[in-house]
């Protein structure tokens, strides 16, 4: 007999799901277009205070884009009934490309120009990287089917972060609440803990939610 958890776990995922992972897609390329495809060109100007590390920053930029372009495919993948073997495929590439990208942060967090807080909230965030992936492939393993899934999803927030940052950073900027510097820390911390934090709370929420009184 099949098990009635993990046939409703393969199910389609419902028109909100499919939107926002076809909205992650976009959003994911746009960003590549807008700010990752200038550091390609390896000019000064395009890499600032990153010229003496651009071969880091170059992996760090590259391997995060992969993990990034990477993460709907595998969500859907794992949520609909599609081939398990490209799902399991995709995840290792997302993996893999979550590893390298995090070695790299680490570097260029304990090397930053910018500020120990600043370099702190990129270690954190390369932290809960390692975190929620390794605990979502942990998961697969031992076929626990919703609760990979749903450290895939605070995987996938947690690379979102590149995002976040690019919105938040320009927005604290120019408010006047902080200078550069405190606005780049603010924002190394904020791009991830508090998406997370929303996360979490709509996970768990659902789950209380769900729950009817007796």
């Amino acid at each position: 007999m099949s098990n009635p958890a993990i046939a409703k776990s393969r199910s389609d995922p419902g028109a909100w799901s499919k939107a926002t992972l076809v909205l992650s897609l976009v959003v994911g390329l746009t960003f590549v277009v807008g700010f990752v495809f200038p550091y390609l060109r390896l000019t000064p100007e395009a890499l600032g205070p990153y010229l003496q590390k651009r071969g880091w920053i170059l992996l760090h930029i590259s391997a995060g884009t992969i993990a990034l372009l990477l993460g709907p495919f595998v969500l859907g993948l794992g949520m609909a009934r599609r081939s398990m073997t490209l799902h399991r495929r995709l995840g290792y590439g997302y993996i893999t490309a979550i590893s390298f990208s995090s070695i790299a942060a680490f570097y260029l967090a304990a090397h930053t120009d910018i500020s120990w807080v600043f370099g702190a909230g990129l270690t954190s965030l390369a932290i809960a990287w390692i975190v929620t992936t390794g605990l979502a492939f942990l998961a697969i393993r031992k076929r626990l089917i919703p609760q990979h899934k749903e450290w895939m999803i605070r995987s996938y927030v947690v690379t979102t972060g590149f995002v976040s940052f690019r919105a938040v950073f320009p927005l604290l900027q120019s408010s006047g609440i902080a200078d550069a510097g405190a606005a780049a820390a603010m924002a190394a911390w904020g791009c991830w803990a508090v998406p997370l934090l929303i996360t979490e709370a709509v996970l768990q929420g659902r789950k209380i939610l769900a729950v009817r009184p007796t």
